[in-house]
């Protein structure tokens, strides 16, 4: 038998989990109406023969949607690119962005100007970048030019076959690049600056202080770039998109070379109206950002035992 004082106590709690569930309930409604509610649709539509032209007309297929996606040459080429994405990309824009970092946090004249001059072309529009990037590497453009002298064929790159690629991933580093410098700068101010000290004293040099000390203390930060630049690499669209389209191209142009999973999704849904089929895609592409997501957590669970 529970004393008076007990019943107060539980009933206490009670007002307050409802007060919480209820003030909660708005953000939980939105959560689950844009982005619980898609994923369960989405899936469930991928195991359909759906089109919205004839949304009445849809039929299950089991898993032949995901079946005919590993037989499809398209996909596989799509995948294959946006793995070499991940292999070019990551590492480079990782790199490039610890480099630029550890010389912005040095007292530098004008430190808080480059800060934001590397900073900018995170926040401005992918089509806008997009753009201007391919005016720059058109044939006989102020880059193009540049680099016909080390050897590079002077062509359009958005319109050659092999160089296009490259020109997509080029954009992409330099676009992200801002972001991850930022979020090195924030693990560089967090270190002891006795811990530099005390290794000039000892005679380090600058590039060994960076090499022993300053890299194996940001092992996390690292890691968390890593793992963030690979989801925004799988999910890369504008870029690829801007550069493959211009000139009224198909999207992925030339042949495919720029396609990736989710302008795949984007073709297959809104060009051939197969949303069965673009959801399998989409919901191949959740499992591996899904995963990614499971190894930062257990990555972070593990370093904080």
């Amino acid at each position: 038998m529970t004393s008076p004082s007990s019943r107060v106590g539980i009933r206490g709690k009670r007002e307050e989990i409802g007060t919480a569930l209820l003030l909660l309930a708005p953000f939980l409604l939105i959560i689950l109406a844009f982005m619980i509610g898609p994923v369960i649709y989405s899936l469930l539509i991928s195991f359909k023969e759906f089109s919205y032209l004839n949304p009445a007309g849809a039929f299950g297929v089991g898993f032949d949607n995901y079946t005919a996606l590993f037989r499809d040459k398209t996909f596989l080429t799509a995948m294959k690119n946006t793995f070499k994405l991940l292999l070019i990309v990551v590492p480079l824009q990782t790199v490039f962005a610890l480099v630029l970092a550890n010389v912005l946090n040095r007292n530098i004249r004008a430190k808080t100007f480059f800060r934001t001059v590397y900073y900018l072309p995170y926040i401005a529009s992918p089509v806008a970048i997009g753009a201007v990037m391919v005016y720059l590497f058109n044939r006989d453009g102020l880059i193009t030019g540049w680099l016909e002298m080390l050897g590079f064929r002077n062509v359009a790159w958005y319109a050659d076959g092999t160089y296009a690629f490259y020109l997509v991933a080029g954009i992409i580093v330099w676009t992200q690049i801002g972001f991850y410098t930022v979020i090195y700068l924030s693990g560089l101010q967090s270190i002891n600056g006795e811990i530099y000290e005390a290794a000039k004293v000892d005679g380090a040099g600058s590039f060994r202080i960076f090499a022993h000390i300053t890299v194996p203390l940001l092992r996390s930060t690292t890691f968390l770039v890593l793992v963030m630049g690979g989801l925004a690499t799988l999910q890369a669209f504008d870029q690829p998109y801007v550069v493959s389209t211009t000139g009224g191209a198909l999207p992925g142009s030339p042949g495919d070379s720029t396609l990736t999973m989710v302008m795949f999704l984007y073709t297959a849904a809104f060009k051939y109206y197969d949303m069965g089929y673009a959801s399998a895609a989409a919901f191949i592409i959740f499992l591996m950002i899904f995963a990614l997501t499971l190894v930062q957590y257990a990555y972070f669970e593990r370093r904080t035992d």
